[in-house]
């Protein structure tokens, strides 16, 4: 799970850093060819088959287009925002899972996880303190793209019968799609060699920690055991964003973050708790 969480801050500050060169559509078309290439190459090397097989195709295509709509939401925040305060606003995603099990899964939230829920909410409220002055929009586009990406994770759900790969092979796939349909409109000429490259690595990074995340899901005995290794990745955020773009986060984004945190892995334990 370390391995993923850091693959996917690599993902990230990259992204971060390509915007200044490229549009944010073109980046995610070439991300979602490397990765499409990277998913196929690795399955083809486990001797997997029948890897586009499902059997509920509609959620699979309705899943995927949420994660590819997730990535489009959160890049455009990532590119207006400080690194620290995107993950910390993204932190918000495990209570909008809770939110969506009870209304699409029907499953039971105690008054207890209610509390903890909107506790965890006013975490964002810190981070973003609306009405005053120094409130930035781009904010939205992270709280929205962290509704579209627990949408995908509780869409999951539906399809533990075709298996993690056939869904990253599937999801890769329909991404690319998806991208598609917006890259004839912002198709860019190679600037920089170099840079060109790291855009081609983004594939890479995605395949890999979405491979290791299967990989740290699958090996664990309790989902709730893996989830708050998520949160290393504001580790990895603010070391980047120091490092590469000379962004310190402020107080509010420390505090807010902090509750996010403290209240989401309380909220994971009782939901242990009530699934047990």
């Amino acid at each position: 799970m370390l391995l993923s969480v850091f693959f996917f801050s690599t993902q990230d500050v990259q992204v971060k850093y390509l915007t200044s060169y490229y549009n944010i559509f073109f980046i995610i078309w070439i991300k979602s060819i490397t990765q499409l290439i990277v998913v196929f190459f690795f399955l083809i090397a486990k001797e997997r088959k029948n890897y586009f097989t499902s059997k509920n195709y509609s959620i699979q295509i309705f899943r995927a287009c949420c994660y590819a709509t997730a990535s489009i939401l959160y890049f455009f925040g990532l590119k207006n925002l400080e690194m620290s305060l995107a993950a910390a606003l993204s932190f918000v995603s495990p209570f909008i899972v809770s939110v969506f099990g009870f209304i699409l899964l029907k499953e039971k939230v105690s008054l207890k996880r209610w509390m903890i829920i909107i506790l965890g909410f006013s975490g964002v409220l810190v981070i973003t303190r609306p009405g005053i002055g120094s409130f930035n929009f781009a904010s939205f586009f992270v709280l929205f793209a962290a509704i579209f990406w627990s949408l995908f994770q509780i869409l999951s759900k539906f399809l533990k019968e075709d298996g993690a790969f056939n869904m990253l092979m599937i999801s890769s796939l329909v991404c690319f799609i998806f991208t598609s349909f917006f890259a004839p409109f912002y198709l860019e000429n190679i600037k920089n060699l170099n840079v060109f490259i790291i855009l081609l690595f983004l594939g890479v990074w995605g395949a890999l920690a979405e491979y290791y995340m299967i990989k740290a899901y699958s090996a664990a005995s309790k989902a709730s055991f893996i989830a708050p290794f998520f949160y290393l990745q504001m580790i990895w955020y603010t070391f980047y964003g120091y490092i590469i773009f000379s962004e310190i986060p402020d107080f509010y984004t420390i505090l807010g973050c902090s509750i996010l945190v403290i209240f989401g892995i309380i909220n994971l334990q009782l939901l242990e708790k009530e699934t047990n």
